[in-house]
């Protein structure tokens, strides 16, 4: 595994979260809107149900990771550290990125004492899920099916 700082996202990382994020978005066929994305950045830094981190490379001083978490109280009142987006950079994947952000998110949920963690997983990931149900001990619970409206 690269040289790497597991990290909660800064505002002196916001140019270059950006530029991975729309990485990201390109990756997931996602619609990229520079100034909804500036303000998203902007907003991670003052609201504290979200906790994103940065996987940086100490050599480069890139950003080479994202994961963006959610801490979301469910319906039965528990609450739920929501993994929703993790992005790897093609060139760091499969070299323990993913896992080392994983594994972070988790215990920073597990230190505030959220009831559970979930990782949403896009289509592209299905092929992944036996893969995130034995590296992190999860189980499936639920289906979420979409529809565009735009």
């Amino acid at each position: 595994m690269p040289d790497l700082e597991i990290r909660q996202y800064k505002s002196s990382d916001f140019e270059s979260a950006i530029q991975v994020y729309e990485h990201l978005c390109s990756f997931y066929r996602l619609p990229f809107n520079l100034e909804k994305s500036r303000k998203f950045f902007s907003s991670m830094i003052y609201f504290q149900q979200y906790h994103t981190l940065v996987a940086l490379d100490k050599k480069t001083k890139n950003i080479v990771g994202l994961l963006f978490s959610e801490l979301e109280t469910e319906a039965t009142q528990e609450t739920c550290g929501c993994i929703k987006h993790i992005y790897v950079e093609e060139k760091y994947r499969k070299s323990g990125v993913m896992t080392a952000l994983i594994n972070k998110s988790i215990n920073y949920f597990k230190e505030i004492k959220a009831d559970m963690v979930s990782i949403h997983l896009r289509n592209e990931n299905l092929p992944y899920l036996n893969y995130y149900l034995q590296k992190f001990g999860l189980s499936p619970i639920a289906t979420i099916v979409a529809k565009s409206l735009k």
